[in-house]
């Protein structure tokens, strides 16, 4: 807090106060006194405000003086120990898109029928629901962001709906491509090789159907005694990246190979991952960014194989059609892929037989060590 006694060139004298209300990189107060006295008083009064704003911070809980573009540098900043360098370029290139249309609107504007508007502009210029998605994820984590913190005192866009995926998005492998691509990286990624973990989040996808946050936000004490089955009880978010509940709000029961077991625990025991550690981590010791593997290793890993391309989420449709087609009953397949409507299971196909407690070792795609030559089998 500082006075600066300024001349002007009509030959007046005046008093000017610049501060910044709670240190650098705040918002910088500017006032001009006739007074030095006057200046006096302003910061005076100015620092029993902050004092009692210190006492009561929530007192400034508004959406008056708080605006979008100050939100979202707000939300870039608190990112930076937790976002990946990859996330905070993407975000900080939608965010460059969008700061000239909205960045001087206040926070209370952006309500859930102004963000269906900007669906539908964005649609209008061709891009994918996927891709509006994107972008309405990243203005949504900084709503979140500012509500939590109580920078607002709520979300103003609470009740906004994503886009739904389009139908064509949808792809999945057969059995014979699913287990082309393992067998490829199994050979490339061994067992004594530094990345073997990005074979296993691969057989846990084909065989669990497990969404990528949900591999991503996997435990070791997640895993049950006698090794069959997982608990999937959270999953790591890729916007906010943080972790959260499952899509369908509950845990759920998914099978667990015998292989896929074995996969898991050597990889725990040579990591000394902790029971309430997550099992797949970067070189930072953080959960993995989703956008970062999707884009860098799953499709190089693609690229290498060289078989038909499909979306890293389309491993989960994949396993989801292979339980069908090897005669899982209609409502196991919804309770392991975590559906909120068997509507959405009723998708894929109709079925009847099967039990949670069998998948384990009817549903494997993936090795299985055995005296026979072939060294991947599906169990029938």
């Amino acid at each position: 807090m500082s006075i600066k006694k300024i001349s002007r060139s009509n030959g007046d004298i005046k008093w000017e106060v610049r501060v910044h209300e709670n240190g650098r990189g705040s918002k910088r107060i500017k006032r001009v006194f006739d007074k030095k006295v006057e200046a006096e008083m302003f910061l005076f009064d100015l620092k029993k405000e902050l004092e009692v704003r210190a006492k009561n911070p929530f007192k400034d809980c508004n959406f008056e003086s708080r605006y979008f573009s100050e939100e979202a540098e707000y939300w870039l900043k608190d990112g930076e120990l937790r976002f990946s360098k990859g996330h905070l370029i993407r975000s900080r290139g939608v965010l460059k898109e969008i700061f000239p249309k909205f960045g001087h609107l206040t926070m209370d504007r952006f309500t859930p029928e102004f963000l269906a508007r900007y669906q539908q502009a964005e649609k209008a210029k061709g891009l994918s629901n996927s891709t509006v998605n994107r972008k309405t994820e990243i203005i949504m984590a900084i709503l979140n962001c500012s509500t939590k913190h109580r920078r607002i005192p709520f979300n103003p866009a609470k009740g906004f709906s994503k886009l739904r995926k389009d139908s064509k998005e949808m792809s999945f492998w057969n059995k014979a491509e699913a287990l082309s691509f393992l067998a490829h990286i199994d050979e490339i990624y061994p067992l004594t090789h530094e990345k073997r973990w990005v074979y296993v989040a691969y057989v846990l996808a084909l065989n669990a159907g497990l969404r990528a946050g949900e591999i991503w936000g996997l435990k070791p004490m997640d895993i049950s005694q006698d090794g069959k089955s997982l608990w999937i009880r959270r999953q790591f978010n890729r916007v906010t990246m943080d972790f959260g509940p499952t899509k369908g709000k509950k845990a759920r029961h998914v099978p667990c190979p015998k292989f896929v077991f074995e996969e898991l625990k050597r990889w725990i025991a040579k990591k000394s991952i902790k029971p309430d550690e997550t099992i797949f981590r970067n070189e930072q010791g953080r959960p993995i960014c989703h956008d970062n593997f999707s884009d860098r290793q799953f499709g190089k890993d693609l690229k290498s194989w060289g078989g038909r391309r499909i979306r890293f989420h389309d491993l989960r449709h994949t396993a989801t059609t292979l339980m069908i087609s090897q005669g899982i009953d209609i409502k196991t397949v919804k309770e392991v892929c975590g559906h909120a409507d068997i509507a959405t299971t009723m998708n894929y196909v109709h079925l009847v037989a099967g039990s949670v407690e069998k998948l384990s070792e009817i549903f494997v795609i993936g090795p299985r060590k055995e005296e026979s030559e072939q060294k991947l089998v599906l169990i029938k």
